[in-house]
This record gives C-alpha cells, structure tokens and sequence, in this order.
C-alpha cells in the first residue's frame, strides 16, 4: 500500500522587521488550493491568498500572547519589505526545487 499525504517540503525564514519571528513555508501548493486561488480577483489578492496557503507555520501571536492564525487581514499587517522577502523566498525554493529535479532526470 501506499500512504497518500502532503510531500511538500518546508523552510523556515526569520523576517526582517520582526526580530525572533520564525515564518514556515511550503515549496509549493495542492491541487486543492489552486481552487481557491481561482476565487481570487486581483494580483494583490492572488498575492495575499498565495501567501495564506503557502505559510505552514508562524509564530506570531497578539497582545494576550495567543498564537495568530494566518489569515489575509493578519497578512495585511506585515510592511511590504517582509511580504515580499517571502514571495522570494517562496521563488527561490522553487527554483532549487526545479535545478534538484532536472539533475535527477539526467542521471
């Protein structure tokens, strides 16, 4: 038998306006949140959406220390400069993803 379950592998990335945070993100998405994404009707919401499904992990919490869920409205609280530093990031594990995959193809 084989067990279905979710492949993806993760990293974990510290962004720069928030000292100690520790943000865990997947290398890519299911089928299942291409669906979602699809629901979506700007870039920006694409973006956001994106970003939503793509974070497996955080550590950020409010006031009364009680852990945030990832959510657009919390995600819309973050500066741009780390917004972004996680699309790249998200970009760059692609990428290494893709150069690991064609490696293997040719051996």
């Amino acid at each position: 038998m084989v067990v279905l379950r979710d492949q993806r592998k993760t990293i974990e990335i510290s962004l720069p306006s928030f000292k100690d945070s520790k943000v865990t993100l997947y290398d890519g998405m299911l089928f299942g949140d291409l669906a979602e994404l699809d629901k979506a009707k700007t870039d920006m919401e694409r973006g956001l959406l994106s970003l939503k499904l793509l974070i497996k992990d955080w550590n950020f919490t409010d006031e009364a220390e009680k852990k945030l869920e990832v959510t657009i409205e919390n995600l819309k609280l973050f500066p741009f400069q780390d917004l972004t530093l996680m699309l790249e990031k998200i970009g760059d594990f692609f990428t290494k993803l893709g150069k690991e995959s064609e490696k293997l193809s040719k051996e």
